[in-house]
């Protein structure tokens, strides 16, 4: 079994239809992906509650912590993808000898800017993803 490094992992944008890697990424979360359920529990069953599939699974998010410059190419585009939405095709590429990869489609991007003294500018950035990932 392989220990991954998370040294060496790429986050990478589609821009001007080119997968290309978003720059100074700190930090990579990939959440919230699951298959959904109903609850169902009637007056008359037992104790512990009961849940049922729905067939559907939920895409999640992906969450991106990164030096952020605003001049830097990479990072505009993701700006411009709050001020002019548009679904967007992101990779992230692991760091095995694949590299393996998980390829999706987001539909919402926030941004959330942190300024402080000793520090350098960061922010942090939520992809809403849509549809099924591809993995590789």
């Amino acid at each position: 079994m392989a220990i991954l490094k998370g040294k060496g992992c790429v986050l990478q944008q589609t821009i001007s239809s080119t997968l290309t890697d978003v720059a100074q990424v700190m930090s990579l979360s990939v959440s919230g992906e699951a298959s959904d359920t109903f609850e169902t529990t009637t007056l008359g069953g037992v104790v512990f509650k009961t849940f049922s599939q729905t067939g559907y699974s939920s895409p999640g998010t992906v969450d991106a912590e990164l030096f952020f410059d605003p001049a830097l190419a990479g990072h505009v585009a993701i700006v411009a993808l709050i001020s002019t939405p548009a679904d967007c095709v992101w990779k992230i590429k692991y760091s095995d000898a694949g590299p393996s990869s998980l390829s999706f489609t987001s539909v919402g991007t926030s941004l959330d800017q942190t300024i402080v003294m000793n520090d350098g500018i960061k922010a942090k950035v939520k992809l809403t993803r849509s549809g099924a990932p591809t993995r590789a």
